[in-house]
Order: structure tokens, then sequence, then C-alpha cells
């Protein structure tokens, strides 16, 4: 009996590995697809602010994990997952809506127009909905992130566990066709003919030229590292390959920023006693990528939000702190002209703004994005109690730049 029990680990030990990603046999995009960059804002604006919050009515205990997209209408779609806890069996995943910003260009040049307003939480699934949809027990469910396709269809990409805690998750996707009021039957994402589980999603996605998503996600059991996934569409479905893009046990939810059709960086939370935010590089199209790289900042083992303006800068929020999670900063950085040609950028980050400041506190989960006239939107989770939605110009960005970040 107990060689047979040894035998059996042997050979699924075996077979787990025969099954890890590995870039040589993934069925990553075809060659000479690239990254889709986004168009250039509008110019000559003057600075442009607004803040709002989408609040629970009534009121949930716990409000985390916010993803946010522009959909093709100009509206903006955000969802993030709510309960009495986290991984509490009554959290769901949530989504509320908002209407283009009234934002008009008046002779003056100012740029005005009213706070985004959002309407009323929806939910979108729940560990009951997801038992029946994909035919199998979850306990909980967690992650989610929100994106919107070209053709105007809207995907949510969310996290179910069976057992246990992050490590025992699995990623299933639905998709809507008419802005989120209805939504196809949830399908898990099969990852791996093993396990098919510690796979979990944080930050925006990437779409490629040939019309493929690459969604950065993260794996939890045992090690800790990021990976990129590549999503297909099939009608209502999601096929879906991945490959690693390092190794370890502390580098986990990248947060991906193309540069141009090749080039991109990954920024990464830090699980490590370092506590500092680290870098990685593709000059492939996320094929391969660098190792990961210390930034010099700080990182309390959080999520980070980063894209890059039209400017060339790079703009990030994170959680200046190598402690905890009690304030939240944007930052911006110039970057200069590497070997290959593609931008390099410096550890010297300026500061823009300090969104929150409060000891014993907790601002964090940030989730950035640039719609299609140029405005900048970031959701966060507030002291785990509501979404924050902020919106910005590049013009009030660069007008903010006052001093090194410390």
């Amino acid at each position: 009996m107990q060689d047979l029990t040894r035998r059996t680990m042997l050979v699924s030990a075996a077979a787990a590995m025969w099954c890890w990603p590995r870039p040589e046999r993934s069925a990553l995009p075809a060659a000479g697809s690239l990254f889709r960059m986004p168009a250039a804002p509008v110019a000559n604006e003057s600075p442009f602010f607004a803040s709002s919050f989408i609040d629970h009515d009534p009121a949930l205990a716990y409000v985390h994990c916010p993803s946010i997209c522009a959909r093709t209408d100009g509206g903006l779609a955000c969802a993030w997952y709510a309960g009495s806890r986290e991984g509490g069996r009554d959290v769901a995943v949530w989504m509320a809506e908002s209407a283009a910003l009234n934002i008009t260009q008046s002779t003056s040049g100012n740029r005005g127009g009213e706070h985004p307003v959002w309407g009323a939480p929806q939910r979108i699934v729940d560990r009951q909905t997801a038992m029946r949809d994909l035919d199998r027990y979850v306990d909980k469910v967690g992650n989610s992130v929100l994106f919107a396709m070209p053709d105007g269809q809207l995907w949510l990409v969310y996290v179910t566990i069976a057992a246990g805690g992050w490590s025992g998750s699995s990623l299933n996707a639905c998709c809507s066709r008419d802005s989120g009021a209805t939504w196809s039957q949830s399908q898990r994402l099969t990852l791996s003919p093993f396990f098919n589980i510690s796979e979990l999603v944080r930050a925006a996605p990437v779409l490629v030229n040939s019309g493929e998503i690459g969604l950065p996600v993260y794996h939890e059991c045992i090690g800790k590292f990021p990976e990129m996934l590549w999503l297909r569409r099939d009608g209502e479905r999601l096929v879906a390959t991945k490959s690693r893009m390092a190794g370890g046990r502390s580098m986990l939810q990248p947060t991906i920023v193309p540069l141009n059709g090749d080039h991109a960086v990954a920024y990464l939370r830090n699980h490590s006693k370092t506590r500092q935010l680290f870098v990685q590089r593709t000059a492939d199209a996320g094929h391969t990528w660098s190792p990961p790289a210390a930034t010099g900042l700080a990182n309390p083992d959080a999520s980070v939000a980063a894209i890059r303006l039209s400017t060339g800068h790079m703009l990030i929020v994170f959680n200046n702190s190598r402690s905890n999670r009690h304030n939240l900063s944007v930052a911006i950085a110039e970057g200069s002209p590497g070997p290959d040609g593609s931008p390099v950028f410096s550890n010297d980050w300026q500061q823009v703004a300090t969104l929150d400041d409060e000891a014993h506190e907790n601002f964090a989960y940030p989730y950035m994005i640039q719609d299609a006239t140029g405005c900048v939107h970031l959701v966060y989770s507030w002291k785990m109690k509501r979404i924050r939605h902020v919106a910005m110009n590049e013009a009030w960005i660069l007008s903010q730049v006052r001093k090194p970040v410390t």
C-alpha cells in the first residue's frame, strides 16, 4: 500500500510538472501580434478633476477590488465584490453604471462639467448563481475584472473558490451584449488539464491586434508568481491559454502597460520583506519577460495601477508605504529612449497627488484606465466600505507635479 501511495504521488507530481505552463509550449498569440495602442487624448485642454463615490444602500460591511471600463456608448461600468467580509459566503460581484461625463469645452478654454453620477449597484453573480451556471460546488466568489471589447461586449472574469482560501481559486467568465443589463451563463476557464486551480485576476487587460485579450493573472499555490492569460472569443465563451512571466514565491498581481506595439512593462506587487515595487519588461508583445527588478517605489504587499500618458510619462497609483495601506498616492515618471528605442523609466518618480491619507485606514486596490477622450478614470476601495471614482485629465495631472516621491 505504501508503494502504491508513493507511486501515485510520483505520478501526480509528474503530471503537475508536465501540465505546468512553459513559454515554448503555450499557445501564445501568433508571431506579429502586437499590443493595440490607445487613441491620443484631446489636446489643449484645461485641467479637470472630479471625484464621486459608489455606495450600497443599505451599506455592506466589506467592499473591495473594483475594476472599471469605458463602454462604447461613452458611459462607464464598474464591478467589485462586496458582502459581510472577505471570503464570506454572502459575497457577490456587483456592477454600477455611469453615463458619459458631461464635459464641455467652453469658449474660454476651461473644461468643465458635472461630477460622475453612479447608479445603484446591481448584483451580477454570487455563489448560488455561480454554482448553477458552472454545475459545481462554489464556496465563495472573489476578485473580478470587468472590461469592454471594441464591438461593445462587456466581459467579466471572476474568481470562485470551491474549498480553502485563495490558493484554491478558479477563474470563470461571462459576457453581456446589452451593456450589463443581462449576462450569459458563466463558464469555467480551463487553464490546466490537471487541477486547474490557484489562478486569480486583478489588473486591467490589454488588447492585441489579432483580436485576443492579454489578461494579467497570478498564481498563489505554494509559490506566488505572475502570468499572462491569452483569451480568444468564441461566441459567448472564452478560449484561454497562459504563459508564465516569472517564477518565485513573492511577485503577484501584474499591471501591464504597453509602451508601443511590442514593448510593455509590468509592475508587480511584492510579497517579500523588501517591500519594494518591482517591474518587468517585454520586447515581444508579452511572449517573454525580463526578470523582475526593483523600482525604488515602496510597496506594502499591495496592488498598484499604471498607465502611460500621451506625453510619454508613466502614471502610477500606489500605496506610498512599506508597512500599510493608509495612503494612496499618484506619481509620474518621464521616460527616456532605451538601447532598443523603447522608453525606459528611471526610478526618479515625481509626486502628483495624495488622494487619501488617514492613519489606521485602508485605501487599496487601485484600477485605472484612460478613455477615448483622454480622461483618466481611477477606482479603488475606500476604507473597504465604498468605491471611490476619480476622473482627471492629463492637463490636471501634469499641473500637479511638484516634488520627488519620498
